[in-house]
């Protein structure tokens, strides 16, 4: 059974040896599977020479290829490869490192030749590893490719001739004529490992490679795309937190648009024509600066006045442009006494600043008559948030509703947008609304909405537009007017 397993490499290096200038290369492929079990690939190449020479022509009958298949090895002729070499391959399968050993040792009649051949796998949860060691000597030279079986069918001898003839008729040193080599070929999906080891040589084979487990890799890939997702969460959470902050501090919104043209029936009139010529009236919109308050017909005055004697000091145009700001909700309390030189802390200095207002005489009656006769009021002022919530809170006004501040809603009257705003807040319409205000300008544009107006001017001072709207002198007044 030896001999005929022999027969691929043992045969075509003698043949080699009936003609000159050939070459021939011999290639040990082995390919390992994922469970340690593999095939052997042994081939010889021949080169262009080689293939023009009769004694190659009928190759499979003198490998007797049918005692190759006897002994476990499958024969074919691959064709011509990559490197112009056609190519002649038997065919071996092993189950593990035991059995790859002694498939090896059927390649050449010396048992060391290939020795120590191990395949050794490792296991863990994200990865395999793989490797294949073994050793390859070829320091007995030629002699390890004869077979007496094989000398007696072949008539002759080859290798018993002289290296002096042999090398004499080859026309090169015997090394030269035959190259070997051995690729490993491990389920890593990886290129092969080549080794080349040259005749009268010894190498150790050792290839290694690893391969990682499918699920595990696309785990990991999950276990990364949630860690990044809720990095990014947290990053989108606390983004939103910071501008909800950022505009509950500012308070700046979107000035609405003039609501003038969208009202039916304006339509270039300077009043609003309504089915009910005189509809009952539900709501009373003022300011507590130009009604409630004895302090506020000049909001900015009494400003001033408060400021120089706490120590500030500021000019008038720059007052003006200053309390603008703020009742806009561009500028706090705090930066704003800090600009006009006010010292202290901001909210003793807003404290005293609100405990500076009084009511006017009668102010607290014409409240409660309004109560009485069911009339909602409503606040619609050009005030800083903090003052203007703080006089609703220290002087127990929290019952009038809505309270419209123009800090909060970045819209200043007289602009038409602020009642609008007032509309939408209070749910009640234009025409049984009345508007009670020391600003002719703002009763003009509350008329020209169909609100019911009426100017305030305690002082009796004589205004260009009085005539347009009834005149109250005093609170208590207002209803003996109506």
């Amino acid at each position: 059974m030896r001999c005929k397993s022999l027969t691929l490499f043992s045969g075509l290096v003698a043949l080699l040896f009936f003609v000159a200038g050939c070459n021939l290369q011999l290639r040990v492929v082995i390919d390992v599977e994922k469970n340690g079990s593999g095939t052997v690939t042994a081939g010889v190449g021949l080169d262009v020479a080689a293939r023009e020479q009769v004694v190659f022509q009928d190759l499979e009958t003198v490998l007797q290829t049918s005692d190759l298949a006897n002994s476990g090895w499958g024969f074919q002729n691959a064709g011509r490869g990559a490197d112009g070499r056609d190519w002649f391959e038997a065919t071996k399968s092993f189950s593990n490192s035991e059995d790859l050993q002694t498939v090896l040792n059927e390649l050449t009649s010396s048992n060391k030749t290939f020795k120590d051949w191990e395949i050794q796998t490792e296991t863990s949860e994200k990865k395999r590893s793989y490797s294949v060691i073994g050793n390859v000597d070829l320091t007995e030279g030629f002699e390890i490719f004869t077979d007496t079986a094989l000398n007696d069918l072949l008539e002759e001898p080859p290798l018993g001739i002289s290296r002096e003839t042999l090398e004499e008729t080859l026309g090169v040193p015997l090394e030269d004529t035959v190259s070997f080599r051995v690729v490993v070929n491990l389920p890593d999906d990886s290129d092969g490992k080549t080794f080349d080891i040259p005749l009268g040589e010894q190498r150790i084979i050792d290839a290694s490679g690893e391969s990682e487990h499918r699920i595990a890799q696309v785990l990991d890939w999950v276990v990364w795309a949630i860690i990044a997702l809720l990095i990014l969460s947290i990053i989108l959470a606390l983004l939103n937190w910071y501008l909800d902050l950022r505009f509950e501090k500012k308070r700046l919104q979107r000035r609405p648009t003039s609501v003038t043209q969208q009202i039916p029936g304006v339509e270039g009139e300077n009043r609003i024509n309504t089915p009910n010529s005189d509809p009952q009236l539900q709501l009373l919109v003022m300011d507590l600066h130009g009604v409630i308050f004895k302090q506020g017909m000049d909001p900015q005055e009494h400003l001033r006045i408060f400021i120089e004697s706490n120590g500030g000091e500021i000019n008038q145009e720059d007052l003006a442009e200053l309390h603008r700001e703020g009742t806009l909700g561009r500028v706090e309390t705090s930066e704003f006494w800090k600009q006009v030189g006010v010292p202290g802390n901001t909210e003793d200095i807003d404290k005293k600043y609100l405990e500076s207002f009084s009511f006017r005489t009668g102010a607290k009656d014409f409240l409660r008559n309004l109560h009485k006769r069911g009339i909602a009021v409503s606040v619609v002022t050009n005030d800083f948030a903090t003052w203007s919530y703080g006089l609703r809170d220290m002087y127990g006004l929290q019952g009038v509703n809505p309270w419209i501040v123009s800090a909060e809603t970045g819209v200043r009257k007289p602009d038409p947008a602020a009642f609008e705003i007032l509309y939408r807040a209070s749910g009640h319409a234009y025409q049984s609304c009345l508007v009670l205000d020391n600003a002719t300008n703002l009763l003009d544009t509350a008329a020209v909405l169909g609100m019911k107006t009426a100017l305030f001017n305690p002082d009796n001072e004589p205004t260009d537009n009085s005539k347009n709207h009834p005149t109250v002198k005093k609170l208590n007044e207002f209803f003996r007017r109506q």
